[in-house]
């Protein structure tokens, strides 16, 4: 077993703890063209960004990408129809990226295969890109809790 922290060549790995999270999603397929077209179409969808925190749900099994988004208050009565959903909580495997966009995208399959050789994964939940801010990209992989 590793202890965390460790690092790695593109950040150091944590093991971090997550609340179930409600929130507003729309699931996509899981293709990289159409996540990259869809998530412009999501984010203007809503009044504004402020406040909100972005994530990317993998459920590889399924073959579906979930955009989300955690409710907000004002999300209280889902004016704008979306999905509701939850963000599984547990124990996850995190690696924060940090750099510019477009590059930093280019490091998020590098990231979750680095998280992968680490983890004793947890297949029931999936995996999360949480967008923290522009150029902090947080790479989560679901764990068992005995890792």
């Amino acid at each position: 077993m590793t202890d965390y922290p460790t690092n790695h060549d593109l950040g150091r790995i944590d093991v971090i703890e997550l609340d179930d999270t409600p929130a507003l999603s729309r699931d996509v397929a899981l293709d990289i063209a159409a996540i990259q077209a869809s998530w412009p179409d999501f984010e203007g969808s809503f009044d504004s960004l402020q406040g909100r925190r972005m994530m990317g749900l993998f459920y590889g099994q399924d073959d579906v990408y979930r955009l989300s988004s955690a409710r907000l208050d004002r999300d209280h009565d889902n004016p704008l129809g979306l999905d509701e959903t939850v963000i599984p909580g547990g124990s996850y495997l995190r690696l924060r990226l940090r750099g510019s966009a477009p590059s930093i995208y280019e490091d998020i399959a590098p990231a979750f295969d680095a998280l992968f050789k680490h983890a004793n994964h947890d297949p029931e939940r999936p995996h999360i890109e949480y967008y923290r801010r522009e150029g902090e990209v947080d790479c989560l992989v679901p764990i068992n809790s005995s890792s």
